[in-house]
């Protein structure tokens, strides 16, 4: 029987130089990959941040103004509970309505109707 041919133990120099060269090209392209992927990370993480502020900013300023409108909700409503109610409102129309104002006599008008009854009275007393 023949027997095989012995299995080389050693890498050739040359081969383990090329396969060295391999990973190491290999590994560069990794870390420029890696380098990409951290710049973007850092780009997009700062323009979130400033996202946040602005909405921090935007939430704040919403709050200021809903302070704002709440403050002078009840000033009108301070304001609403000085006025009159429907049941004043009403009590003021009846009297209104009783007194009727149209029919009242101004001092000129009295003062006509006086003298008119004074000339009249007086026609009436030379008369007789």
């Amino acid at each position: 029987m023949a027997k095989p041919p012995p299995v080389q133990q050693g890498f050739d120099q040359a081969k383990l130089y090329l396969w060295v060269k391999a990973l190491e090209g290999k590994v560069n392209n990794l870390l420029r990959e890696v380098d990409l992927l951290k710049n973007d990370f850092i780009t997009k993480n700062n323009q979130l941040r400033k996202d946040f502020k602005t909405m921090n900013e935007d939430t704040l300023k919403i709050k200021h103004e809903q302070e704002q409108t709440l403050q002078k909700m009840n000033l009108i409503i301070k304001e609403l509970k000085k006025t009159a109610g429907i049941e004043e409102v009403t009590t003021l129309k009846k009297y209104m309505e009783f007194w009727n104002p149209m029919s009242f006599v101004t001092q000129k008008d009295l003062n006509r109707a006086i003298e008119a009854r004074a000339t009249e009275k007086h026609k009436y007393t030379k008369g007789n």
